[in-house]
């Protein structure tokens, strides 16, 4: 019996990639505007961050971390790092913050859980901080039973220390849990060889995994076994 799902946050509750591309619009925006310099300037110094912050730090919670990204840039920039970097940190988080909701039907599957005594984690590759504050815009924080991020574990999905740790959390055993994300080697391909049941919330198909294109397609799997 399934007694717990698991989910990956960013893409699989909510939509993240176009809110990362919107926000980071916004940041060269203010850059633009306060530096006088022109877009192709803006990008070609934070694209450079952002890749000198992954090859630095390889597979961890911090070189996710848009500050770095922030300073950084800045500093491509020849530009004081402390000048502007948190306005432009602030300007991007408080646009995905607001702009943030949860994907169809995800609602009403943490509240079908709930009632079922079903038990919800969260398992995702990023800070802790940022990752709690979703949660509480998104208002699912009284539905969620624990929460594992790569910054706690020190290493990052699939590395099987992520999937340990929430299951220890829940208290559940590998074969009685569901992991649901987008990721088709991060949770999916990932969870399934740690021993968990695995679902691909995508529109893509995959003749290995089963796939989700709406968690209304899961509530409904589980009211029927529920009721069997």
């Amino acid at each position: 019996m399934i007694k717990a799902i698991i989910f990956d946050l960013d893409d699989t509750l909510y939509s993240y990639n176009l809110l990362d591309k919107l926000g980071i619009e916004k940041i060269c925006e203010f850059v633009c505007k306060k530096l006088q310099i022109d877009e192709d300037k803006f990008y070609s110094a934070f694209n450079k961050a952002k890749r000198s912050v992954k090859e630095q730090l390889g597979n961890v919670a911090s070189s996710h971390n848009r500050l770095l990204y922030c300073q950084k840039t800045m500093e491509n920039l020849n530009e004081n790092p402390f000048s502007i970097a948190l306005e432009m940190y602030d300007i991007y988080w408080n646009y995905v913050l607001e702009n943030m909701k949860l994907n169809e039907n995800a609602l009403e599957l943490l509240k079908f859980c709930k009632k079922e005594k079903i038990k919800i984690g969260i398992c995702t590759d990023l800070t802790v901080h940022i990752q709690h504050r979703k949660i509480r815009k998104l208002k699912i924080d009284e539905y969620i039973d624990a929460i594992v991020t790569s910054e706690e574990v020190g290493a990052e999905k699939p590395n099987f220390k992520m999937y340990d740790k929430i299951l220890k959390k829940l208290n559940i055993l590998s074969e009685e849990a569901i992991f649901i994300g987008d990721s088709l080697k991060k949770d999916v391909e990932g969870s399934f060889k740690y021993g968990m049941k695995a679902l691909w919330y995508s529109t893509e198909k995959s003749e290995r995994y089963e796939t989700v294109q709406n968690f209304g397609q899961i509530l409904e799997k589980l009211k029927n076994e529920r009721s069997k």
